[in-house]
């Protein structure tokens, strides 16, 4: 162990979840596979943290909706769209 002093790096962000959320913004309604993992249990965690807001490009909680589809060789995607702002109102574009 040691001390080394340095300045704290900036804090980072998953610009991939960012440049997906836009993505299903652009076209609001429409289903679009956004995710593949190696069991439904992961592709399951996914949809809800995206559904409740828990991954922060997806804010606010209820303005998507995934869900999760077993491939069928056991690995699972993850489904997702835009339907608006929590309240209910689409976003203006």
């Amino acid at each position: 162990m040691h001390a080394r002093f340095e300045a704290l790096p900036d804090q980072r962000r998953s610009q991939e979840a960012y440049d997906t959320a836009q993505a299903l913004r652009e076209r609001p309604g429409e289903w679009a596979h956004i995710d593949s993992h190696a069991n439904l249990n992961r592709a399951t965690n996914q949809g809800h943290r995206i559904r409740t807001g828990k991954i922060a490009a997806f804010r606010p909680a209820g303005a998507f909706e995934a869900q999760p589809r077993s491939a069928g060789d056991g690995t699972a995607d993850v489904y997702a769209r835009y339907v608006g702002q929590a309240d209910g109102a689409t976003s203006p574009s």
